[in-house]
């Protein structure tokens, strides 16, 4: 834990939690350190505190910023703090964050950073910021651009059919062993777009909306490498039936 305060500014003055109700605190932060059983002495600025450590930092965090290259001070106590309390891992800077939740991947690539070096991602991925839902192999994403991925090596099984992404909320799904069915509805006069996971190529895809009967297909490609099939057409709000066998 880092902290960074003076502790002086006139909130700390203010009726709060940590002055009322049988509370005496100065500032917040003298609760919080005793919460941590620290207790802070002159010109020693780490502690323990259980299993971790506590730096103090008697700065604003204004401080930080309204100083050219107050941040050099800032990053070094980052890396030294870490460097002393992770077991011999080192402080990595990069240009970029990732995170990813099950299947979903989000990237972003920083400008005005350590590089101008592009994030460079490899796999089989849907490209959820495309229209078109692409199947990517690999992906770069460059500095000052993002990237919204879902990730098919994290899908549990490839024998179960499953809509991966749409452009339509989807309702009464059923799924046998040689074919998928389910209704999709979202505002009419808009176009749905949706890639689905199959075990196998199609030989049929019959698409209806009741008033209109059988929609035409604006979009049917098979992809055999990550075994998707690429659905395009347009949304009814009362719901389309969409019926795949293979």
């Amino acid at each position: 834990l880092i902290y960074y305060g003076r502790d002086n500014d006139p909130f700390q003055e203010v009726k709060e939690w940590w002055n009322t109700n049988g509370n005496k605190y100065k500032s917040p932060s003298i609760h919080l350190f005793e919460k941590l059983g620290i207790k802070l002495e002159e010109n020693i600025s780490n502690y323990v505190a259980r299993k971790g450590k506590v730096f103090v930092v008697r700065q604003d965090p204004k401080e930080l910023v309204l100083k050219a290259s107050a941040d050099v001070g800032f990053v070094q106590l980052v890396k030294d703090a870490y460097e002393k309390t992770s077991a011999g891992s080192r402080f990595e800077t990069k240009n970029n964050f990732m995170l990813q939740r099950g299947p979903y991947l989000i990237a972003a690539v920083m400008d005005e950073s350590v590089s101008s070096k592009p994030l460079h991602l490899k796999g089989t991925f849907i490209d959820l910021f495309d229209p078109g839902l692409a199947v990517l192999k690999e992906k770069l994403v460059a500095p000052g651009t993002q990237a919204f991925l879902y990730d098919l090596s994290k899908v549990n099984s490839k024998i179960k059919p499953l809509v991966l992404a749409a452009a339509a909320r989807m309702y009464q799904e059923k799924a046998g062993t040689h074919h998928y069915d389910f209704v999709v509805k979202s505002p009419s006069n808009t176009n749905n777009i949706m890639r689905i996971l199959l075990p196998s190529k199609p030989v049929s895809v019959v698409v209806t909306e009741a008033n209109v009967g059988n929609i035409t297909l604006q979009k049917n490609q098979w992809d055999e490498p990550s075994g998707t099939l690429l659905l395009g057409f347009q949304n009814y709000s009362d719901g389309v039936a969409v019926n795949i066998t293979w």
